[in-house]
């Protein structure tokens, strides 16, 4: 097919794709408030429920009736009862009926989206399909293109760059939740350290046949995670590598104080306090690195949202 009238349908699919993306966001962003207002539903009818208890145990035989009755207080009370439960029984419809309109909102949006069915797999067919005719089709005769014809070398790099822009898209959405899982990861290791230097004070001194003091670091545990948190970096790193995204600033885990060559190796304190300092400088660095790589990953899918 020529490549005009390729690039034709894809602009097509394009507008179809996009009317697509922009339904499923406003589902997307009313299925929030369609949670709140269950919660808020089930929350009303609790209450709506123990102000009809209430009402019921005053209309029926028993002992708050009775004490009612004696001190001539039963009609009284009923009434402020029988109105607090008609309020909350108000307040439960009001809710009901939102829900209500909600439902029809979703059910219109769910029934829009169906309607158009799969719209990215069209659309990235014939984007690839645009692509082999615009190449099929340089280069150009000596002539050049008709009036208002696009060259097809134009439609090569206009097509290509939108594929590259739908790749990387997804990239960003793999990558996105593990470069977040990363954050807590390094902070749980951080907040940590504070701790450990802390039970260095009170820990078990070791001292040598000249009487002087030696002490463990502590800091095995921590080095433990830290492995972990190697273990996360060098699986986005992967990730990274096989993506088509641009540089991105991956957190870089070495540098953490190293381990004695043996447990039988004393340390002296001032050692240990290096070591310490070693260690939380390590964490406030990786932290900062790990949280930089999210806001770059949020900030490129907010640039390709449109991909």
């Amino acid at each position: 097919m020529d490549p005009e009238r390729l690039r034709e349908r894809v602009l097509e699919l394009e507008d179809r794709r996009a009317r697509s993306r922009r339904l499923r966001l406003s589902r997307e962003r009313l299925q929030p408030r369609i949670d709140r207002d269950r919660a808020l539903l089930a929350e009303r009818s609790r209450l709506q429920q123990a102000h009809q208890a209430d009402v019921d145990r005053l209309d029926r035989h028993g002992p708050r009736r009775w004490v009612a009755t004696l001190d001539g207080s039963l009609e009284e009370r009923r009434r402020l009862e029988l109105a607090e439960a008609q309020e909350a029984a108000e307040r439960v419809e009001e809710v009901r009926a939102r829900l209500a309109t909600l439902a029809v909102e979703a059910d219109q949006l769910d029934g829009d989206i169906a309607a158009l069915g799969d719209t990215e797999t069209p659309y990235q067919e014939a984007l690839a399909d645009l692509v082999l005719a615009a190449r099929a089709g340089t280069p150009r005769p000596p002539a050049g293109p008709a009036a208002g014809e696009t060259p097809p070398e134009q439609i090569v790099t206009w097509a290509e760059r939108k594929q590259r822009a739908i790749t990387q898209r997804a990239d960003v959405e793999v990558l996105l939740p593990q470069a977040r899982a990363l954050v807590p990861q390094v902070r749980r290791v951080t907040a940590r350290i504070p701790v450990v230097a802390a039970g260095i004070e009170a820990s078990a001194m070791v001292t040598d046949a000249h009487g002087v003091a030696f002490w463990s670091d502590g800091l095995s545990e921590l080095r433990r995670r830290v492995a972990g948190v190697d273990e996360a970096v060098l699986r986005l790193r992967e990730e990274i590598e096989g993506s088509q995204l641009p540089d991105l600033p991956v957190p870089d885990p070495g540098g953490f104080p190293a381990a004695s060559p043996s447990r039988l190796s004393m340390v002296g304190y001032a050692e240990v306090e290096a070591r310490m300092a070693q260690a939380q400088e390590w964490g406030d660095r990786v932290l900062a690195e790990a949280e930089a790589l999210v806001e770059e990953l949020l900030r490129l899918r907010e640039e390709l949202a449109e991909a």
